[in-house]
């Protein structure tokens, strides 16, 4: 393909949209795109105006000025995205957050029509009204996931199995902790992998909720914490991570020395310090008094050598669901993808070098990847 060639007229003016939403989206001035570019302001309004023809070569400039993979240009992002961007109600929010879980969704939506993803049956349940009901849906949906007892470990796997395919990615501290779409009956999560890991899977553990109680979209964690319908949610994931029956056998076998089993359920359930204090308050295994002595003094390296167990974190970015991973590469082998193409699907999780072997790629993989181009 020639690179110096310009998009074709027809599709132009929706082109020109599209890049004056992205530009406003990274919360750029016109002024601002001018020097990351290299073009003048003159020229980047004509652009946007739909009175200046854009060359191949300087789409993909923008596209990395703007942080949006090429394609975002002319591929229609699912509905759920287009709502929670337009939402007022979803409201300071973290930008980097917001173009990744539109990517992760716009890719999942191309894998599924791709037929490369398999059709996975969400698990829905009626949305608690009380925390005694979202208590009941974690133990439902941990019924429903086969795991009714014990730390639900390997998280990813578990809302993979319900239809939510969640994303651990780097977005740094001022990232947001986590966003959820639906794309179609599946859904998208992203979480900041820059959080420390028992913050992750709590955030992971309330997007899933979002999921199953069949929302299309969700603000971030923590966004509205006096909004009843999150707090029902966060009450919901820290029941998911760590039952009230897990609670009530930890503190019987550490009877005596409740720090030593706040331990125990923090590695053995892989929270939070906080979030472990709450719940054990939350089922009436401490008081008021114990809770505030607890989670004054979060635990040491003695701590966890009297315990002689060891916190395992998971979802250390960038990671991406295992299911996902699997069927991206198996594309990937039988030549349905190309190099470029599945690098930027796993997210930095594999070099280019650790790709394994590939049979040729069909030219018509190529003209697929190019066609919004040609």
């Amino acid at each position: 393909m020639c690179q110096n060639r310009t998009v074709l007229e027809s599709g132009f003016v929706e082109l020109s949209s599209r890049i004056a939403e992205a530009r406003e989206l990274a919360g750029l001035t016109q002024e601002q795109m001018s020097e990351a570019t290299g073009l003048g302001r003159t020229v980047i309004a004509k652009i946007e105006a739909g009175t200046r023809k854009l060359a191949a070569t300087e789409l993909v400039v923008f596209a990395e000025a703007l942080d949006r993979p090429v394609d975002w240009f002319f591929r229609v992002s699912p509905p759920a995205v287009v709502s929670r961007r337009s939402d007022p109600a979803v409201g300071g929010r973290s930008r980097a957050l917001d173009s990744r879980v539109e990517r992760v969704a716009r890719d999942i939506d191309f894998l599924f029509d791709e037929r490369e993803l398999p059709q996975v049956t969400r698990i829905a349940l009626d949305p608690p009204l009380s925390v005694a009901a979202s208590e009941d849906a974690a133990a439902e949906l941990r019924r429903r996931l086969g795991v009714p007892a014990g730390p639900l470990l390997g998280l990813q796997g578990c809302a993979e199995r319900a239809g939510l395919f969640a994303f651990s990615l780097d977005l740094g501290e001022g990232g947001g902790d986590a966003a959820y779409v639906a794309v179609g009956d599946l859904g998208v999560a992203v979480v900041n992998g820059a959080l420390e890991p028992g913050r992750r899977r709590f955030n992971l553990a309330h997007e899933l909720g979002h999921h199953v109680f069949q929302d299309a979209y969700a603000p971030e964690v923590g966004l509205s914490p006096q909004d009843d319908n999150e707090r029902l949610i966060n009450a919901f994931a820290i029941h998911l991570l760590l039952p009230r029956r897990e609670v009530e056998a930890i503190m019987l076998e550490f009877e005596g020395a409740p720090r030593l089993a706040a331990v125990a359920a923090a590695v053995r359930h892989r929270l939070s310090w906080t979030a472990v204090c709450a719940q054990l308050r939350n089922v009436g295994a401490i008081d008021a008094g114990a809770r505030e002595d607890l989670a004054n003094r979060p635990p040491s390296r003695a701590d966890f050598v009297e315990l002689g167990e060891h916190w395992t974190p998971e979802l250390d970015p960038p990671c991406v669901p295992p299911l996902y991973g699997r069927r991206v590469l198996a594309a990937y082998r039988r030549g349905k993808l190309t190099e470029a193409r599945v690098l930027e699907l796993l997210w930095g999780t594999v070099d280019r070098s650790e790709l394994p072997a590939q049979d040729e790629v069909p030219l018509d993989a190529w003209r697929r990847e190019f066609e919004p181009l040609a």
